[in-house]
């Protein structure tokens, strides 16, 4: 009775009114990242030569304000996404269609911002030129061609070769032709594809929630509402949605013992980003059920891997790109961060070498392919586990012994790992908990991070300003927002699945 009296409170704020609120923090954000967001500085910017979004960038006020603005604005959609909570909660709260009517407004300011939490974008349409030049991605990194860093890319991948699959690579050659190299047409064209991302990430996360026996609307509330999706997603033009949504996909039409087409779809993914190729060996666990013996499970695994080996082949000589992401998957040293655990020991270790007279280059790559070659291990032991009774929470374990063994980590992988474990099982309380916390944390660091303001002011007092003000900020919505405060404290307990949205 006390759950249900609290329900009943939580519940006051109407469906009407969280839509708005939360449409106006994304229009905040989008306004901030005006003056703050990642400005094209390509010569063919019409936008760089306009004096309005100028004057956001050079004034130092203006770009305070643009920073207490997407500070503001993250907080208010976090909790606009709290507060939806106790309706993702059972059968008296939302359906599907109401929920994504809610987060497609959440999330349609953000279609006009400039790209925000990272500048992965300006890369895709520099991979897209490469393509469109006759020069593989796979082979040479971007600056292979003249004028690459005025066309806002990171200088990460200057010399890495593309971590993308032969499928995202020609369709980012295709918008890069499209907008003829104007980075505002191609910016709003690869966010048409992220949003459609986005989508498909919506209704496949609803589809195998349900063919999983989960509650379909809270694992969207959890993974697609989350704002650090929505605005890394559709603010920072990511294609990850895309690749979750494939991985989604397959793994549903597993559910219904359809090998071709989940093959085809994990193919499509693995087309976007090579990484899921991991998921196979659980993608076949799933088609057959529990408790198979060895001899099934070698079968199902050799008819996968030919199928899905049949569908890349396909994808290969459409793109004429062939398995060139293969060896590329694996040679990302060369762009470590420092601060991914195995970059950092890969560097430490390389540099020590080189103090002692041996090649940097060869040590810090041989680091890596020994990490490289525990996280394949333990993906095997886990394939080979006795107890396959969830496929998909292995596959989330596999995932992130991959992603935390990796020599780099972007702080956006996290959604991966987080997708496949809400997916997976019905988490406890105090774990959805820490996910509303490291969300939060994460989206603190990237916006810190990724402020566009270098070019005009002082780097590390603007990017202390917007740290000391985020965290404040954060502190003040779990510690003193009543509402917020009411939700975090419980009890809630896991998110049931008496609501079952239909498809």
């Amino acid at each position: 009775m006390a759950v249900l009296a609290i329900n009943r409170m939580l519940l006051g704020e109407s469906l009407r009114s969280l839509g708005w609120q939360g449409f106006a923090a994304s229009a905040m954000i989008t306004v901030a990242s005006w003056g703050i967001g990642w400005f094209p500085r390509n010569q063919l910017s019409p936008l760089a030569r306009s004096g309005f979004f100028i004057e956001f960038r050079t004034d130092a006020s203006g770009v305070i304000t643009c920073i207490i603005l997407m500070a503001l604005g993250m907080v208010w959609l976090t909790r606009t996404w709290i507060v939806t909570r106790p309706r993702v909660q059972g059968a008296t709260g939302v359906t599907h269609k109401q929920l994504g009517q809610l987060l497609g407004m959440w999330a349609a300011p953000l279609m006009f911002s400039f790209p925000i939490l990272s500048r992965d974008v300006y890369s895709y349409l520099a991979q897209g030129r490469m393509l469109h030049a006759d020069k593989s991605p796979y082979a040479e990194g971007i600056s292979a061609l003249p004028g690459w860093f005025d066309g806002g890319s990171d200088g990460l991948w200057a010399q890495s070769p593309s971590p993308y699959g032969p499928f995202f690579l020609v369709l980012a050659r295709v918008i890069f032709f499209a907008s003829n190299g104007i980075p505002e047409i191609g910016v709003g064209l690869l966010r048409i594809v992220a949003m459609l991302g986005v989508i498909g990430c919506f209704h496949f996360t609803a589809k195998l929630a349900n063919k999983m026996g989960q509650n379909s609307t809270w694992a969207n509330w959890a993974i697609v509402g989350n704002p650090l999706f929505l605005l890394t997603m559709i603010g920072g033009v990511h294609n990850d949605a895309l690749m979750i949504a494939g991985v989604f996909c397959a793994m549903a039409y597993a559910y219904d013992r359809r090998p071709v087409a989940s093959t085809l779809a994990l193919s499509i993914a693995i087309s976007v980003k090579p990484i899921v190729l991991l998921v196979l060996p659980f993608l076949g666990l799933i088609i057959l059920g529990k408790n198979p013996s060895k001899r099934a499970r070698w079968s199902m695994w050799a008819k996968v891997l030919v199928l899905t080996l049949i569908w890349l082949s396909i994808v290969g000589a459409l793109t004429n790109l062939w398995f060139g992401w293969l060896p590329a998957m694996f040679s990302a040293g060369s762009a470590a961060f420092p601060y991914a655990p195995v970059g950092l020991i890969g560097w430490s270790v390389s540099n020590l070498a080189g103090i002692l007279g041996g090649d940097i280059g060869f040590v810090n790559g041989l680091v890596v392919a020994l990490f490289q070659a525990l996280a394949l291990v333990i993906v095997a032991r886990l394939a080979l586990s006795k107890d396959i009774s969830n496929p998909v929470r292995l596959a989330a374990w596999s995932l992130s012994a991959v992603v935390l063994l990796a020599p780099i980590i972007q702080p956006w992988y996290i959604l991966w790992l987080m997708a496949l474990f809400v997916i997976s099982h019905r988490v406890s309380w105090s774990s959805e908990k820490l996910m509303i916390y490291v969300s939060s944390l994460i989206l603190v660091a990237v916006f810190v991070d990724q402020l566009s303001i270098e070019q005009w002011h002082s780097a590390w007092m603007m990017r202390s300003f917007a740290g000391v003000l985020a965290v404040l900020l954060f502190a003040g919505l779990f510690r003193f927002d009543a509402k917020t405060r009411r939700i975090l404290a419980g009890p809630a307990g896991p998110a049931g699945s008496s609501h079952q949205g239909k498809m």
